[in-house]
C-alpha cells in the first residue's frame, strides 16, 4: 500500500488525515517568510503536524483508498490495521518514513515524534511557486561599482516582480503576510544615504502642536464562531433547553442555534474560530460523547 502518497493526496485538500490506531496528520496555514540565514523567500505553506491522541477512525483515508485502488471499504480497513502494526514495530526498532511528509520516530519515554519534511509545498494557493534567492546589497558602494549596483537594482526588481505574485495570492486568499528583516529595509545605495540623513535631521528639528485631543471611545466588537458541533437537533424548544443544560454539567459551552431550513432546533456542543480545533475537538466528542456529532460551518449558510 503507497500509505504516503494518499496521505499526500488528501492533505492538499483537508487540514486532519487520520491514520487509524496511530494517530493524525494535522496542517495548519504558514505566512510567506524571509529566511536570512539562507536569504530565501519563501511563499505561504501549510505546516505539518502529528498528533497521535487522534486516532479514531474517520473514513478519510480508508474511503480514499478503496476508491483509487478500487477494493472493498471493510478490506481496506483491515490492511491500513495491518500496516499500523507493522509502523509500530518498526518503531521500536527505527524511525519509519513517510515520502515528502516527514519521518516517525519513538522517543524515551515510548510517544511518537513527528519531524516534518519541507520540500513539498500542500498549500493549492500556492502551486507553482518556488522559493526565491534574495541577497543582501551592500550599502557601501563606491563609483567604480556603478555598472555592478545597476546590474544588482535589475535583478532585485525582477524579484519583486515575481513577489507581487505571492502578494496577489495572499490577498486573494484573504491574507496578507510580510515578515522581513529589518536589516532589509535599511539596505540602500551609497549615493541616498545623505538625502536620508538630511530628511531625518529635518523630522528631529520639526515641532508639531497638536492641541488638545478629543477623548476616543473605541467599541470591540467580539469575534463570533465560525465553526460549531452539533449535539442534535430538535422541534420541541424545551428539549432543545434541556440538551444545553446537560451538556454545561459536563463542561462544554453549550448553546442553541437559529432554528435551521428543516425547522429544527440546533443544539451545539461548542463554538470555534479556527476550524483545525473544531475538529481536534470533534474526534474528542466522537470518541466520548456522541459518534454522530459533526460539524456546522457559519460560512455555508451566508
Amino acid at each position: 500500500m503507497q500509505l504516503s502518497k494518499y496521505i499526500s493526496e488528501l492533505l492538499h485538500h483537508h487540514e486532519c488525515v487520520t491514520i487509524p490506531g496511530l494517530g493524525s496528520f494535522i496542517s495548519t496555514f504558514k505566512p510567506a517568510h524571509y529566511d536570512l540565514k539562507n536569504e530565501k523567500f519563501y511563499p505561504p505553506s501549510k505546516h505539518i503536524s502529528f498528533n497521535s491522541q487522534i486516532n479514531k477512525n474517520d473514513g478519510l483515508l480508508a474511503k480514499h483508498i478503496s476508491t483509487h485502488e478500487n477494493l472493498d471499504y471493510n478490506f481496506v480497513l483491515k490492511d491500513i490495521h495491518s500496516l499500523v502494526i507493522k509502523i509500530i514495530q518498526t518503531l521500536n526498532k527505527e524511525k519509519y518514513f513517510l515520502k515528502d511528509i516527514g519521518e516517525l520516530s519513538l522517543s524515551k519515554e515510548k510517544k511518537i515524534i513527528f519531524n516534518p519534511y519541507h520540500s513539498k509545498n500542500y498549500l493549492k494557493d500556492s502551486f507553482g511557486l518556488s522559493p526565491l534567492n534574495v541577497k543582501q546589497i551592500s550599502s557601501h558602494l563606491n563609483i567604480k561599482e556603478d555598472r555592478k549596483t545597476l546590474r544588482l537594482v535589475n535583478i532585485s526588481s525582477k524579484i519583486l516582480k515575481q513577489a507581487a505574485v505571492w502578494a496577489c495570492l495572499i490577498l486573494g486568499s484573504g491574507y496578507i503576510y510580510i515578515n522581513v528583516n529589518n536589516d532589509l529595509i535599511d539596505q540602500k545605495i551609497a549615493y541616498e544615504q545623505s538625502l536620508r540623513d538630511q530628511s531625518k535631521a529635518i523630522v528631529e528639528k520639526a515641532v508639531f502642536d497638536l492641541g488638545s485631543l478629543p477623548s476616543l471611545t473605541i467599541n470591540v466588537k467580539r469575534q463570533q464562531p465560525k465553526y460549531f458541533i452539533i449535539a442534535g437537533a430538535f422541534r420541541v424548544k424545551q428539549n432543545a433547553k434541556n440538551l444545553v443544560s446537560s451538556l454545561k454539567s459536563k463542561g462544554y459551552k453549550s448553546r442553541i442555534l437559529p432554528l435551521n431550513d428543516k425547522g429544527l432546533i440546533p443544539v451545539a456542543f461548542d463554538g470555534f474560530l479556527n476550524r483545525n480545533e473544531a475538529i481536534i475537538s470533534l474526534r474528542e466528542i466522537q470518541a466520548k460523547e456522541n459518534k454522530y456529532a459533526w460539524i456546522f460551518d457559519v460560512n455555508t449558510q451566508n
